[in-house]
């Protein structure tokens, strides 16, 4: 947990609230030892800007938490995988085929998600701009990957899921 820059806490699998003036980082999986750089009372600076597509700046004031995602699938509507580039180094990611769900920014700015029971990266990413994704990213895949849409499970995952993406929309 930092707040106001100072690393305050650290506390291996808890959840805590994510202080007003502050953050708090979460690093799992083969990432977890990047928590030993972070020692209670020193300072830590984070600079954040989030853009638009026209270059506006988007308030992030109310955030109360965000999804980590990778790799990159497409990029201004042209297939941008590198995942190796951006530090994957599981052959589940660099060159295995899989079950994979996604998210995509469509040219109109709607949001797509997708998945597809069995592909590589590339495959994936060729699948999202066929689709018309202007932007979009890999998100967990494997067992994790399934989808409830309109009533009904639209792809199921191989295992009970402890979170997930909830969207959601006015009835009319």
């Amino acid at each position: 947990m930092i707040e106001k820059g100072i690393v305050t806490k650290k506390v291996p699998n808890t959840n805590i609230a994510i202080p007003k003036n502050g953050s708090v980082l979460v690093f799992t999986g083969s990432h977890k030892s990047n928590a030993d750089r972070f020692v209670v009372g020193s300072t830590v600076e984070m600079n954040y800007k989030y853009t638009n597509a026209e270059g506006k700046e988007i308030p992030w004031d109310e955030v109360v938490t965000a999804v980590g995602a990778g790799p990159r699938l497409v990029k201004d509507g042209k297939i941008s995988i590198n995942p190796a580039s951006e530090g994957f180094k599981d052959p589940k990611i660099l060159n295995a085929s899989g079950a994979r769900s996604g998210i995509a920014i469509m040219a109109d700015g709607s949001v797509l998600l997708a998945t597809v029971s069995g592909a590589t990266m590339k495959e994936w990413a060729a699948v999202m701009q066929k689709l018309g994704a202007k932007q979009a990213m890999n998100l967990d895949g494997g067992a994790s990957s399934g989808m409830y849409a309109d009533g009904k499970m639209l792809t199921s995952p191989g295992r009970l899921l402890s979170n997930t993406l909830v969207f959601g929309g006015s009835v009319k």
